[in-house]
């Protein structure tokens, strides 16, 4: 043992000094471990061979100069061979020390070297051992896949069994018959408890008809006689149960919604078994159900429409037209039906008034009126509020037996069967109603309530009246229509002689036609569109436009009968003013969102002379937009046709008052324009000399004649707003003419500067005009 350590240290000294001196001679220039050493020695460095030249002692010098190691001797002056011999020593030394060291380690080492042998041997027991559990695992796994097969198996085997299991029972509990559900077909009362004897016997019934296996079973023929008697005899006692229920109906003063939803509902199943299993009894029960209540609601429905009628308020008859005498002293045709009691009256603007009718399209969802409430209270209703009732009625009836037809037979053809008769009493009601009513309000109202209640059966998703209130619409549009062309033609040509009264005052035909119009443009406003739909507005606002044409042309006609030019030219002027303003009444009153009672605007919409009566406005707001496009229209061309008519007032009372000063201005304008006279030379005729006269005749009469001019103001215009935009309108055209002359005097040189010295000034007159217009 201490021999092979002795070695192995000789070994580690050896291979310690070869390392050292690797570290010694290292460098780029060197070659590695035995090379070196043969390529190299101590006696080639100093000159050993005697083929070394100095040149190549030269060369290598320059090759070796930067090696730390000789860098360091050759700068100590030091025999290199004294120095390889000190290297020697040193690397024996350390050799020496080296091995030194290893002996004392040695037993370490071969405590070390036992242990990893030791180890060795464990290492081989554990690798045996785990060899021998990985086949024993090998055999484990193989068990384990044996198992999952035969679990596998037995898993199908019991999913087959099960499924046998459930098929075979619920075909057995189909092919069936308890006793206790014979017994309680047979015996039980019918009630809510009955109910599941009833679907056991559907569920059994199905299953024999619509089973394949059933169909082809013995076990077919075996039940269904059973099955046969057992359904018999439920139908009977069932369709005898339901039949007591709907005579329930027939009762007098019955809430048939309480009925339905209380007694009905709850056996909607009864019914799906009837419809199901037998339906010729199914048939019967649906034909007794639909005639009980179609004769219910009809009735229903003639006693409302009876009462609510019988409280109606006329509002027009048919002389209501805009061109009638306002005294027509008994004449006129009257209808018979509705209109047949009523004697012959006066027709005012108040007929075409909308007053607070407009309120009832905020009342289109609202409950209906109770009628003996209302014949209490002596209440009476104009043909649109009954129009409201009836329809709200119909359609809450309508909507509630719709929803309960669908729940209760589950099909809508029952809806439709029970409620044709009475949409047909309410149509038919409506339609002999329509022949008597000559009120174009009405009428119009009835389409905006019409396309109201359209959106609200929409919004409730009942379909079933869309129709109806379609054919509704097709009977107003027409009847609309027909009162319109009676109110143009009561404005016709040749009507204007009878019509004419020879005063000033504000025309019963302007009046009323003021009334119509605006409140119809109210009723109309939110449809002031071009599009096409169940509104049919374009043809509305055609309407309107020949109606207004025959009204201008109607009073122009009635303004030539007045003896005096002037007479017919106020006579316009305060009709006009009067149907504009009546419009821009209604327009200001329902972008407020304000309304008004018949008469409305009386004070600011209407322009009498003579102490006439004045009329007013329409009533209250339709629309937050006012009167509409159209109104705004209408409005812009009564405001022109005012300021024609006011333009030929005002040039007829300058002429009467001024007439050299307005001549004298018109014609020397056209003189000066023909000749064109340059500024600075006197126009021919037309000189300072000329007007010297008229100036002086101007400045001595002004005043006097302003006031005159506003006195005749006040007495042809009664009405405030009307006389003062007249009167305002006349001074300023005084003022320009007068404004004028004066300027065709400065352009006329130093003699027509001279007379504008002493004329009168602008600024007084236009104070004076300022105080007068004021009052």
């Amino acid at each position: 043992m201490a021999a092979a350590g002795t070695e192995d240290a000789a070994k580690y000294a050896e291979s310690l000094r070869k390392n050292l001196m690797d570290d010694l001679f290292e460098g780029d220039e060197l070659q590695d471990g035995n090379e070196r050493d043969a390529e190299w020695g101590i006696d080639d460095l100093v000159g050993g061979s005697n083929e070394l030249t100095l040149l190549d002692i030269d060369k290598d010098l320059d090759e070796f100069q930067e090696h730390e190691v000789i860098k360091g001797i050759l700068e100590q002056g030091r025999v290199l061979k004294e120095y390889a011999r000190d290297i020697d020593d040193k690397l024996r030394q350390a050799e020496m020390e080296s091995i030194q060291e290893y002996i004392q380690e040695s037993d370490t080492m071969v405590a070390l070297h036992e242990q990893i042998k030791n180890c060795d041997g464990i290492l081989n027991y554990m690798e045996q051992l785990l060899g021998k559990f990985q086949g024993d695992l090998g055999k484990v796994s193989e068990e384990i896949r044996q198992l999952q097969v035969q679990s596998q198996m037995m898993s199908t085997k019991l999913k087959n069994r099960r499924a046998m299991e459930g098929k075979m029972g619920s075909f057995i509990d189909h092919v069936t018959i308890s006793e206790v559900m014979v017994q309680g077909i047979l015996e039980s009362e019918v009630n809510e408890d009955y109910l599941e004897f009833l679907m056991e016997l559907d569920k059994k019934l199905k299953f024999i008809g619509q089973d394949d296996i059933a169909r082809t079973s013995q076990a077919k023929h075996d039940l269904q006689p059973a099955l046969e008697k057992l359904r018999i005899k439920a139908i009977s006692k069932v369709s005898y149960f339901m039949m007591q229920k709907l005579y329930m109906l027939k009762r007098p003063k019955t809430n048939v919604q309480i009925i339905q939803q209380n007694s009905l509902l709850k056996y909607k199943y009864f019914v799906r078994f009837l419809r199901l299993h037998g339906p010729d009894v199914y048939a019967e029960l649906r034909n007794e159900y639909i005639g009980i209540l179609s004769r219910i609601y009809s009735s229903h429905f003639r006693t409302y429409l009876g009462s609510m009628e019988k409280m109606q308020a006329v509002v027009a008859q048919q002389s209501d037209v805009l061109g009638i005498a306002e005294n027509p002293g008994g004449g006129g045709s009257m209808l018979g039906g509705l209109f047949s009691k009523n004697t012959a009256r006066a027709t005012t603007e108040a007929v075409f008034e909308l007053g607070d009718r407009v309120h009832i399209l905020d009342e289109a969802d609202k409950p209906a009126i109770i009628p003996h409430m209302a014949e209490a209270e002596g209440r009476r209703f104009p043909y649109e509020v009954i129009f409201r009732n009836v329809h709200k009625l119909l359609m809450d009836s309508a909507t509630s037996e719709y929803f309960f037809c669908l729940d209760f037979f589950e099909e809508e053809s029952v809806f439709k069967d029970l409620f044709t008769p009475i949409v047909a009493v309410v149509e038919g009601d409506l339609a002999n109603s329509l022949q008597s009513n000559f009120d174009a309000l009405s009428v119009l109202l009835m389409i905006r309530i019409n396309h109201a209640h359209r959106k609200v059966m929409t919004q409730r998703h009942v379909p079933y009246l869309d129709d109806y209130l379609d054919r509704i619409n097709l009977m107003l549009w027409p009847r609309l229509k027909m009162l319109f062309d009676m109110q143009l033609a009561s404005v016709r040509t040749g009507l204007e002689r009878q019509l004419f009264t020879d005063s000033v005052a504000v025309h019963t035909v302007a009046k009323r036609y003021a009334a119509l119009a605006s409140s119809m443009l109210l009723l109309m406003a939110e449809y002031d569109s071009d599009e096409t739909g169940l509104f049919k507005a374009q043809t509305f606002y055609d309407m309107m436009d020949r109606l207004w044409a025959a009204i201008c042309d109607m009073l122009l006609r009635m303004s030539n009968f007045f003896k005096e030019r002037r007479s017919g030219i106020i006579f316009l002027i305060v009709n006009y003013n009067h149907i504009m303003a009546t419009l821009r009444t209604a327009d200001n009153l329902s972008s407020s969102g304000g309304g008004a009672g018949p008469g409305a605007g009386a004070g600011a919409g209407s322009s009498a002379a003579g102490g006439g009566g004045e009329g007013g406005g329409a009533a209250c707001a339709a629309a937050a937009t006012g009167i509409g496009r159209t109104g705004a229209t209408a409005i812009k061309d009564c405001e022109d046709q005012l300021a024609n008519c006011t333009s030929l007032y005002v040039e007829d009372q300058l002429s009467n008052h001024f007439p050299i000063l307005v001549e004298f201005v018109k014609k020397a304008e056209q003189q000066q324009k023909r000749l064109a006279v340059p500024e600075g030379q006197l126009i021919p005729n037309f000189a300072p000399a000329q007007a010297g006269p008229i100036m002086k005749d101007f400045g001595a009469r002004w005043k006097a004649v302003i006031e005159d001019m506003h006195k005749e103001v006040a007495k042809h215009f009664t009405h405030a707003s009307c006389g003062k935009d007249v009167l305002q309108a006349s001074l300023t055209s005084l003022l320009k003419y007068y404004t004028r002359l004066l300027e065709l005097m400065k352009k006329q040189g130093p003699e027509g500067q001279a007379v504008i010295r002493d004329a009168v000034n602008i600024p007084s007159i236009m104070y004076e005009i300022k105080n007068i217009t004021k009052t």
